[in-house]
């Protein structure tokens, strides 16, 4: 395994899976700029390595890999986890649907469910409002009925509902959950090294 930065006034550790993708490379800097200790999950399919902040521990992997990411969790004393990793492309969701139940339901369900397990006490997905099809006012309330209409928001979908079960049942335990819903996310940093 890896070590993550040592920093004795760091606030915390947390595991970022996806953290070299597009969304996920940004929220590392943010997390590493505010002194969190940040470990990063990635199997580098669609990410970079160079887009992993220095100061973060980059471990190739897939996010569903159940055993890896309870050691991650372990070794850093990770209690929370933002979950980026996952397939994107609506049009390809349409061709090869399996791809996207695989890497974005059941890699998902692995995930949460280590998560739950080892002690993970916040846990915030990545999702889409891809949730809510074709909406039908615009802007789009977050209380916007969801009906997907391709396989990518149907496997966000079904993660979502996954997150709230298990946190209804769990609750006990201090799972908590937040569910970031955006369109197309577009920009770069400030200083023009992301994006």
């Amino acid at each position: 395994m890896t070590q993550a930065v040592s920093n004795s006034s760091s606030p915390g550790h947390i595991l970022v899976t996806g953290g070299a993708g597009y969304i996920g490379s940004h929220t590392v800097r943010e997390l590493v700029a505010a002194r969190y200790r940040v470990v990063v999950l990635d199997d580098l399919s669609t990410g970079h390595r160079r887009a992993v902040a220095p100061q973060a521990a980059l471990v190739l992997g897939n996010a569903g890999d159940a055993a890896l990411a309870g050691a991650l969790i372990e070794e850093h004393g990770i209690k929370a986890v933002v979950h980026f990793a996952g397939s994107i492309v609506v049009p390809e969701s349409v061709t090869d649907p399996l791809k996207y139940y695989g890497n974005n339901t059941a890699a998902s369900r692995n995930l949460i469910e280590v998560c739950v397990a080892k002690g993970v006490e916040r846990f915030v997905f990545s999702s889409t409002a891809a949730v809510y099809g074709i909406p039908k006012r615009l802007p789009v309330p977050e209380t916007a009925p969801t009906h997907p209409i391709n396989p990518y928001g149907r496997s966000k979908l079904i993660t979502e509902w996954k997150l709230d079960d298990v946190a209804a049942s769990a609750a006990a335990r201090g799972f908590r959950h937040v569910i970031l819903r955006y369109f197309n996310v577009a920009g770069a940093s400030l200083d023009g090294a992301l994006g």
